[in-house]
């Protein structure tokens, strides 16, 4: 869970803010329960914040009831209980997936609006990968080097805020 917090911290935190623009799907596949997504929807957040603990409390909240609906526990905190391709399909095309050994991100072409989708400290196991291809995702790489969940996103949003994305 510290990770999926990190990495959310990442993609929806500014200095002074949180980016409205964005929002991010955190895919629980572990036990006890069936498979959950819980969406953290920038311009609706209203009690996202740094501290990754009151954070978690929003999360926690989002998974009392489970449900094939999906249901919003707070402002811009949405859950249900999806597959990873539901989610992917929730979430929505362009698919870019960051995986090492992919195009450079630097020289690579973004689509405007993708729904960039990245594992947690684990390769995506065959049958995710096999969805990803399916659904066109185009392959990035952030360096040589393997990063922590929450770098990467970091270096993600720098490099569409210099693009102007």
């Amino acid at each position: 869970m510290d990770i999926l917090l990190s990495a959310a911290n990442a993609a929806l935190l500014l200095a002074h803010g949180i980016r409205r623009d964005a929002e991010v799907g955190l895919l629980l596949l572990g036990p006890p329960g069936p498979p959950r997504l819980v969406r953290l929807v920038g311009f609706r957040l209203r009690s996202y914040q740094p501290d990754i603990r009151a954070n978690a409390a929003l999360i926690r909240r989002a998974l009392v009831e489970p449900s094939r609906i999906e249901r919003e526990s707070t402002p811009g905190v949405f859950s249900s209980i999806v597959t990873f391709g539901e989610a992917l399909d929730r979430l929505g095309p362009p698919f870019v997936s960051l995986r090492e050994g992919g195009k450079d991100i630097r020289t690579a072409d973004l689509p405007a609006d993708a729904t960039f989708v990245l594992s947690d400290n684990q390769e995506f196991p065959p049958e995710e990968t096999r969805l990803l291809s399916e659904r066109g995702a185009l392959v990035i790489g952030l360096g040589p080097l393997s990063l922590h969940t929450e770098h990467a996103i970091a270096i993600v949003h720098n490099e569409l805020d210099r693009r102007g994305a």
